[in-house]
């Protein structure tokens, strides 16, 4: 059974992935190909969804711009409703009040994130880009999929700056050692 969201071509999706492939039919098998190369779409582009059964891995899309129809798996793709069952393990925090959050076409939205606010990094943390794609509970307890600046987030885990501390330490304690297990030694 084929279920619809909204009349066909109103609903979309969005890719959250970092890019996925159109399929010619619901399944890994054949990818699409446009002007001769395999038809790649990229995070935040948005699909019109033409068949999704809720049930299915697959979704049917059309990629407008282009007037192609064919299957994006699932998980890649969101409907981008500010509410969402199921909420990503956090891997990431705001580190300054007033962050301002960008939509999925990096255009300013009205939310802002708080410093210590957890956020979701999709593609993990690059601090060689501008931007980085995040998923943030906003204050109403919705779940927003869109991008903030580099600067304005930090991954969660061990700060860098300790580790090289921890390597430094270690290692004048093991010279240290060396120097007088040597002395010990000329003694004898």
């Amino acid at each position: 059974m084929m279920l619809f969201a909204g009349a066909v071509g109103e609903a979309q999706v969005s890719v959250v992935a970092d890019f996925c492939y159109l399929y010619s039919s619901p399944s890994f098998e054949e990818v699409v190909e446009f002007e001769g190369t395999p038809l790649k779409i990229e995070h935040a582009d948005t699909l019109i969804v033409l068949e999704d059964d809720k049930t299915a891995e697959f979704i049917k899309v059309k990629v407008e711009e282009k007037d192609i129809e064919g299957y994006v798996y699932r998980h890649y793709v969101t409907y981008n409703v500010l509410s969402q069952e199921v909420y990503p393990v956090f891997n990431g925090r705001v580190t300054k009040n007033d962050a301002v959050i960008y939509d999925l076409n990096r255009k300013p939205t009205q939310y802002r994130g708080k410093n210590g606010q957890q956020v979701y990094l999709y593609s993990g943390f690059t601090d060689k880009d501008e931007m980085n794609a995040v998923a943030i509970v906003l204050e109403d307890g919705s779940l927003f999929y869109g991008f903030m600046e580099t600067k304005d987030i930090a991954p969660n885990g061990v700060n860098g700056g300790l580790i090289t501390g921890i390597v430094v330490i270690a290692t004048c304690l093991t010279i240290i050692f060396l120097l007088l297990f040597m002395k010990k030694k000329k003694r004898h």
